[in-house]
């Protein structure tokens, strides 16, 4: 995984714009998936994760994790964050060697494109356009083998599961088992939409589903650790970029509010606010400019979550509103 190099203590406006694209806002999931990894793999005697999946040893076959959450609540930047800091897993690419593939699923993909991308991720570059989805998947069993791959990460994986000419929901299943069953251990992660799961629950035996364990993403409520964690994170980010934030003027909360509590929504939406700030020039944020951020990225019309008010007197008015519902 390419990892943008850029400096603890920015000074200029790129390399401002640079850490802030970089840094990862942490709000305690982090710990979540970590104790649902520590169930997939191996543990040494020291109480530590191994690279080594847990395999049934009447079976021979591995478990795997779903990781369930709508589009914007960040399951793509928490699973790479993952990734990134794991201390056993190791992300493989075309040029460099690893024990885990990460795929990202595209929009139109059938299961054999999936089995295609994994050929090519391991270093399989002429794929047959007409081999069939079996045999390619066959092929993809015995590439993981042959390069040591223990960990396999399916983002988007709802994509497979959609219907229509050509589509094959059932041998999408299978082939997600099949993975379990047939690779020599391989721990399988897969991400989507909350439909993920009814659609791998729609297999009559219920087999595949009994393998996964299952993680969903969840709203920053606020006034919990989570609302705590994601003000902490803005605070840093605006002192680390030489920014001013009002007192009392709830520029955290009024984000939350404005993306319905949605983590990545809200991440992205105060990167906003605060990137305007630098790319502009401006030493303090301010809750006129915030507003404007926000229409730009979001087409509303109306009053905002930053009207500059009292930030209970405005929130009070919004709810009344029904905004945003």
């Amino acid at each position: 995984m390419t990892i943008q190099t850029t400096t603890a203590n920015p000074m200029t406006i790129t390399e401002k714009t640079a850490w802030l694209e970089a840094r990862y806002w942490r709000f305690g999931m982090e710990e979540e998936l970590d104790d649902q990894l520590f169930d997939l793999f191996e543990i040494d005697d020291n109480g530590a994760m191994t690279a080594q999946p847990r395999v049934d040893p009447l079976t021979g076959e591995s478990r795997g994790l779903m990781v369930l959450g709508r589009s914007g609540d960040g399951k793509t930047a928490l699973l790479k964050r993952m990734l990134r800091v794991n201390a056993v897993l190791t992300e493989a690419s075309e040029t460099q060697e690893g024990n885990t593939l990460y795929i990202t699923v595209p929009p139109e993909a059938t299961i054999k494109k999936v089995a295609e991308l994994i050929l090519v991720k391991t270093g399989y570059q002429r794929v047959d356009a007409k081999l069939r989805s079996a045999d390619a998947w066959e092929m993809v069993m015995h590439r993981l083998t042959k390069l040591g791959i223990l960990a396999i990460i399916i983002d988007e994986c709802h994509h497979i599961f959609r219907r229509g000419a050509g589509r094959d929901v059932a041998g999408a299943i299978q082939s997600l088992k099949h993975i379990m069953q047939s690779a020599g251990g391989v721990t399988l992660i897969i991400a989507g939409v909350p439909s993920l799961r009814d659609d791998i629950l729609a297999e009559e035996s219920g087999e595949t589903a009994r393998r996964f364990q299952e993680f969903s993403m969840g709203d920053i409520g606020p006034g919990g650790r989570a609302a705590t964690a994601f003000a902490k994170n803005f605070a840093l980010s605006a002192r680390t970029l030489g920014l001013v934030i009002p007192e009392d003027c709830a520029m955290a909360e009024r984000i939350l509010f404005a993306k319905h509590g949605q983590i990545g929504r809200s991440v992205q939406l105060a990167k906003l606010i605060l990137s305007d700030a630098v790319t502009r020039k401006r030493t303090a944020l301010t809750l006129e400019r915030a507003e404007v951020v926000f229409r730009k990225n979001s087409k509303c019309i109306g009053m905002t979550p930053f009207h500059d008010e009292n930030w209970e007197a405005v929130q009070r008015e919004l709810n009344a509103i029904g905004w945003g519902q």
